[in-house]
């Protein structure tokens, strides 16, 4: 009974509130309102400019990949993925990348050094590229376990030049920008390829193959012309023989080719 008494005068005390205290409370929930209505446009203006911040600022990639004219051959490339440019580009490598040196190599063995590379590229355009020869996968193949393949790092970089701040106090300073660069001589394709040769280039090579023996054909008849009787008749006189085609009357001075 207790607890259906209060719950009556509870009701009672509700319906029975002046227009002062509705209108109070109807101010009060329309301020909780506008609170939680302007916490969510908040949240959703930073969140849209963070996205629009992502899209537009630069992205710089350190990646790996085959030269176009030889395919052994293997570029480190660092490119601007991003539509803004990339200020004051910066490698930081756990263990720097680093190649054989073929040139000095004795006895098949050559040494291992670090790949240089630039302490910094002032700036990459939207689209802009930086390429460096690095080493041949053949080559690299043949070393084996001599050699490191698998390389860690970061690429840091700015959205903006570094200008003094001057008279513009309230200018943020600009803060890095990085991204996570895994260089890997095992993820590439094996160094065995196989070369798939159309009809076109078969009958190409076979009828390079042609021409050579038709040279060498060519070659050996007029060697055997050289050496025939004359060449003997000569030794046999004492004399040094002399090659060419004898001349007849009228006839120039010099020797002419032969036909082919």
């Amino acid at each position: 009974m207790d607890s259906m008494g209060w719950i009556q005068d509870s009701w009672h005390g509700v319906t029975h509130v002046g227009s002062s205290t509705w209108i109070a409370w109807a101010a009060w929930a329309a301020i909780a309102l506008a609170v939680v209505t302007l916490v969510f446009t908040n949240s959703q203006i930073t969140r849209n400019r963070r996205a629009a911040a992502e899209q537009t600022r630069p992205h710089v990639g350190v990646f790996m990949e085959p030269h176009s004219a030889d395919w052994h051959v293997i570029e480190l490339v660092v490119r601007n993925f991003g539509q803004t440019a990339a200020y004051d580009i910066q490698f930081s490598f756990d263990n720097p990348p680093t190649v054989a040196e073929y040139e000095s190599a004795t006895d098949g063995y050559a040494d291992v050094v670090e790949l240089r590379l630039p302490r910094e590229l002032p700036v990459l355009a939207p689209g802009q590229e930086w390429r460096l020869v690095w080493d041949s996968a053949l080559d690299r193949a043949e070393i084996g376990s001599g050699i490191e393949s698998r390389f860690t790092g970061t690429v840091s970089y700015y959205d903006r030049p570094d200008q003094p701040r001057g008279w513009r106090f309230w200018q943020r300073e600009r803060s890095p920008l990085r991204t996570d660069v895994v260089l890997d001589w095992d993820a590439l394709p094996p160094v065995q390829r196989i070369e798939l040769m159309t009809t076109h280039d078969l009958a190409k090579r076979e009828k390079e193959k042609l021409e050579l023996l038709r040279g060498l054909l060519t070659y050996f008849h007029y060697a055997s012309k050289e050496t025939g009787p004359r060449f003997s008749a000569a030794r046999s006189n004492g004399s040094t023989p002399r090659f060419g085609r004898p001349k007849t009357a009228g006839a120039p001075a010099n020797s002419t080719n032969p036909p082919m």
